[in-house]
């Protein structure tokens, strides 16, 4: 954004010492200055709204960001409330989020991203001692597994709450169409 902070008519050179000056000179510099500060006033305002901070979060809306360099960088983790039932786990929560079965649970994707861009997240999906099923469901599509991977289908079973099981899911089309790869369970 380039700045329209003008000083055009403003007289650098006015007053001149030792001579009794106009006072419209005075009034011109002191307007070009007043219009000036205003104008001064708006640029920042518009910057303290629209621009990056460091000691606030910040939402992009949208906004590409390219040719970063990224160190120590970290993924906010989502913990779901223990549950059975129907439960939406929000993709708007994080990347990685948990979710501990307590019964059978159908846990449905929500809020992907829009289309034309890839929505991603990775679930750690936990049992409380028992065998639960837990179906994957998309709010506007449907799962799509690979077939040669060792889960397929969108259910799976988990029983043990130290030993997850670990769900990558992405879409590209809005929750359209979410694929699903089973990294496995970690012991």
């Amino acid at each position: 954004m380039a700045s329209t902070i003008s000083t055009v008519g403003f007289n650098a050179a006015f007053p001149v010492a030792g001579v009794d000056n106009d006072s419209q000179g005075f009034r011109t510099n002191f307007n070009v200055t007043k219009v000036g500060l205003e104008q001064a006033a708006t640029e920042v305002s518009a910057l303290q709204a629209t621009t990056a901070k460091l000691n606030a979060t910040n939402d992009f809306n949208g906004s590409v960001i390219s040719e970063a360099k990224l160190q120590k960088n970290t993924e906010t983790v989502y913990s779901n409330a223990a549950r059975a039932g129907a439960w939406p786990v929000d993709w708007e929560q994080g990347h990685y989020q948990t979710l501990q079965a307590t019964g059978t649970l159908t846990a449905t994707i929500t809020n992907f991203p829009a289309s034309g861009v890839m929505g991603r997240m990775r679930l750690q999906l936990t049992g409380n001692g028992s065998e639960w099923v837990i179906t994957l469901a998309s709010a506007t599509g449907s799962i799509m597994t690979d077939a040669n991977a060792a889960w397929t289908g969108d259910t799976l079973t988990v029983n043990s709450a130290a030993e997850p099981v670990i769900i990558d899911l992405w879409t590209i089309n809005g929750g359209t169409t979410v694929f699903a790869n089973y990294v496995g369970v970690f012991a």
